[in-house]
Parts: C-alpha cells; structure tokens; sequence
C-alpha cells in the first residue's frame, strides 16, 4: 500500500508541476505508465515496479520520449535543439508535459548517462533501457522500435503524433547544414495553440541501433 501509494504522489506531483525534469535524481526503474521509484527506492527490478503499477499513459495529456546514446555525435549536436524547445515550452510558456530520454544501447550505464546530462546541459532525465539478462534493448526501446538516436516520438493522450527527427539540421550522415525544419518545436506549437493534429513522421538520422 505504501509504494502504491508513493506512485500515486509521483504521479500527481508530475501532473501539477509542469515538465518532468528528474535531473537532480537518478532514476532506476520506470513502468511504462506513470510509476516511477528512485535507484534507492523498493523497486529492485522493472517487474516489481510493474507489478504494483498500473499504467495510465492517457493520464499525460503530452509526451515527448526521445532515444539518445551519449556517444553518438548527432545526438551530442541535438541535445541544443532539445533543451531549447523544453525550456520554451516548459519554462518560458509553463505547459504541463513530460519530456523523457532513454539510451538503448547496451554500453549505457547510469553513471555515463548521468555524465552526459551534465555535460550537455539536458534539462530532464536520461536512463539506460537496455536488457543485460537477455542482452537486448530494454521495454521502452521494444515499445516504440526507434532506428537510430536521436529518434523522437510525441503522444497527446496516449495516441502517436509524431515521430522522428527533432530537426533537419541532419539529413544525411555527416551532411550538416542549419536546420530549415524545426519538427519537434513545430509539433508541440501546433498542439499548445489547439491547432488540427495530424500524424505524420520523418526518418531521423542517426546511429543505428541494434536489435
């Protein structure tokens, strides 16, 4: 009941308090839904955490869930575009969402994540999601099958909007040139001005993620 509970508080303090940042925490465990418990806290693994929660993704009305690993030099160059489109929307506007980032790749560790918010300034938490037992991306990268990081995907009430690149600052490997197309800033402009949304979706570029 007491970790029930505390899932409950989380949830609630994320609904109220705008952007979901976490950076001053270092998160361990996450359930696919809203549950989430320190790297001190009773979940010891994902199915305890999953075990006593219930998932609600409906319950946050928008989502931004972005693959990154911390030695991919595009998805260095894109955690710029990144923090400045949370700090627009979550700061400078106050709209309620929840940005998160996971790295699929199996050299990932919380430490290096850690590092990597740090260095590049990223404004809300990044956490492995890779499976060491069965030596394979962990549930979120399975969830959602990103190709590359950086790879980005955008859910209002639950449903796919968007998915893809964060800007066209890349569309090619190694062929860099000053973004024309800023995809996810557009996306959550349209959805925080209550504009007609329809899917659609890019294809990022990247390092390629293996399965």
């Amino acid at each position: 009941m007491d970790n029930l509970l505390k899932g409950w508080v989380f949830f609630l303090f994320l609904l109220f308090f705008g952007c979901e940042t976490n950076v001053d925490t270092e998160l361990r465990y996450s359930c696919l839904g809203d549950c989430t418990e320190n790297v001190d806290g009773e979940f010891s693994t994902l199915e305890d955490c999953e075990s006593i929660c219930d998932p609600k993704p409906n319950n946050i009305g928008l989502m931004v869930t972005v693959f990154l690993y911390e030695n991919c030099p595009i998805a260095q160059y894109m955690c710029g575009p990144l923090r400045n489109t949370y700090r627009y929307f979550c700061d400078t506007l106050g709209h309620n969402m929840v940005f998160r980032g996971f790295s699929p790749n199996s050299l990932s560790t919380a430490g290096s994540l850690s590092n990597f918010v740090v260095k590049y300034d990223i404004p809300f938490a990044v956490t492995p999601d890779y499976s060491e037992e069965n030596n394979e991306p962990g549930p979120y990268t399975q969830n959602y099958l990103p190709i590359v990081t950086p790879e980005v995907f955008v859910e209002l009430n639950g449903e796919l909007i968007y998915r893809g690149m964060i800007d066209n600052s890349y569309e090619a490997l190694g062929d860099w040139s000053p973004p024309t197309e800023h995809y996810l800033f557009e996306v959550l402009t349209n959805v925080v001005n209550d504009q007609e949304i329809v899917y659609f979706e890019t294809t990022a570029i990247g390092c390629f993620i293996n399965y």
